[in-house]
């Protein structure tokens, strides 16, 4: 990357700005439910995100039943309005199943036994995974060094100066690891999510 010095100052900077509003209190998820989440959130409010994972729990027993699910029951279930819902639903069941066929069972208790870099080496070969989504379940469940980043995220860091105009998403998402200490990326995951979100609905709002 061009000038890296540059941008990993003024990512140090802008996080250190966020940091005047409180991250949520940090709660270690469920590797599973993790994934399942992360599925749903990227480039989505909160607020999707939540229905969505309602409408899981209403339906499925546990994520067993989703997995074994028709990508289109899924679908239906979630909403044929919710953004790349195919994608998404195609992502969740072929990583489900793909545990499933390696680990013997659906768990991913054994990632919590094995070095960091080995459990996120296995959740990036999972089929059709998202950066976001791997960054999300080393985070939220294995505390690994990880920044989950979205596209959503990305237009904001860019507004900000904080990355390169044309760098790619998974690149971006190396950058920003490389130079934050582990103990800042809940924090900048949180705070940059909320941010990038707020910048985008007065955007709108503007337009309008």
């Amino acid at each position: 990357m061009k000038h890296s010095g540059k941008y990993a100052e003024n990512l140090k900077s802008l996080l250190k700005k966020l940091r005047k509003s409180e991250p949520p209190p940090r709660q270690p998820r469920d590797s599973l439910r993790a994934l399942v989440h992360a599925a749903m959130s990227y480039d989505m409010p909160d607020s999707r995100v939540e229905e969505a994972m309602r409408a899981i729990d209403e339906e499925f027993v546990d994520l067993n039943e989703l997995r074994v699910a028709t990508e289109l029951e899924a679908q239906e279930l979630l909403g044929s309005k919710y953004p790349d819902i195919e994608k998404r639903v195609t992502m969740i069941t072929k990583a489900l199943n793909q545990i499933f066929e390696r680990e013997h069972t659906l768990s991913l208790e054994r990632l919590a036994s094995v070095s960091k870099r080995d459990a996120r080496q296995f959740l990036r070969s999972l089929p059709d995974i998202h950066p976001f989504v791997e960054a999300y379940v080393m985070l939220m469940s294995f505390d690994g060094h990880a920044v989950p980043l979205d596209e959503t995220m990305l237009a904001y860091l860019r507004d900000q100066e904080a990355i390169e105009e044309e760098i790619a998403l998974d690149e971006a998402q190396r950058f920003i690891e490389h130079h934050l200490k582990a103990e800042d990326c809940y924090d900048f995951y949180c705070l940059v999510r909320t941010a990038s979100h707020e910048d985008g609905e007065a955007k709108k709002k503007k337009a309008k």
